[in-house]
């Protein structure tokens, strides 16, 4: 059974308690992604030699090579085999979410990924992987059925923000440094126990536009260091995620 305990998923391999379901789903997004990069451009090349023999008159050699390298049969194949597993990789993260969750805060996973920045053909294609819809079907059916309940949650700058305030932290890769005290934080395990923060946040709504949710979050931060009795003291003795810091690997070990 469930415990009454509030748990937070995002879409990306964490849970707001730290431990991580579906490791292998980024590993699944990655290589699909990579692979159909590969296979298209092969293909555009194919498919302009079958346009220049056209074009020259060899009628028999286009076609050639539209029906035996052009085909969509193995594509297909592959592709389902891929859908397959991630569905099944989805599915049993969300169960073993809901076997310690009787509540799950999650962001709504049904809102393209949006941008200002014009993002590059592999990190469309990877982000448009994440907006199918698996992870919030396996939410719903697997909640439903399990007697769980899915909370969606306004997930504006989740990613950005340092656990246990309302600073926004810099990122760098998979990490997520704080500016006051100098933590570092996984950036998927700080994205999930902000998601979870969400579900109790009186001032962000689930439909409060993302630039309403920043002003928000700069007030907070601002009142926050406003009662400390020096403004030019650091503000690290108010920051509350030390506890969180990763500690740098052992250079020795490699």
């Amino acid at each position: 059974m469930p415990s009454s305990q509030p748990c937070s998923a995002a879409p990306s391999e964490a849970v707001s308690d730290g431990i991580r379901h579906g490791t292998r789903l980024g590993e699944l997004l990655t290589s699909a992604s990579d692979h159909s990069s590969v296979v298209d451009s092969r293909r555009a090349r194919l498919r302009a030699l079958a346009e220049r023999a056209d074009a020259h008159g060899n009628r028999a050699k286009a076609a050639r090579i539209r029906a035996e390298n052009l085909g969509t049969l193995k594509r297909d194949r592959r592709t389902l085999t891929w859908r397959a597993a991630v569905r099944t990789t989805t599915f049993e993260a969300v169960h073993a979410v809901v076997d310690k969750a009787a509540v799950i805060a999650a962001e709504d996973l049904t809102k393209d990924f949006t941008g200002r920045e014009r993002l590059g053909k592999n990190t469309n294609r990877r982000l448009a992987r994440w907006t199918e819809g698996v992870t919030a079907e396996a939410l719903e059916a697997v909640s439903g059925r399990r007697g769980s309940a899915v909370r969606l949650v306004n997930a504006a700058y989740t990613s950005q923000v340092i656990p246990g305030s309302d600073a926004i932290g810099v990122s760098k890769g998979d990490r997520l440094h704080c500016t006051e005290c100098g933590a570092v934080w996984k950036a998927d395990h700080a994205g999930a126990v902000n998601v979870l923060r969400r579900l109790g946040d009186a001032d962000i709504a689930l439909w409060t536009p993302h630039r309403r949710v920043k002003r928000i979050l700069q007030e907070r931060t601002d009142r926050r260091r406003s009662r400390l009795p020096d403004q030019d003291s650091s503000t690290a003795r108010m920051c509350r995620c030390g506890e969180r810091t990763i500690q740098p690997p052992d250079i020795g070990q490699y």
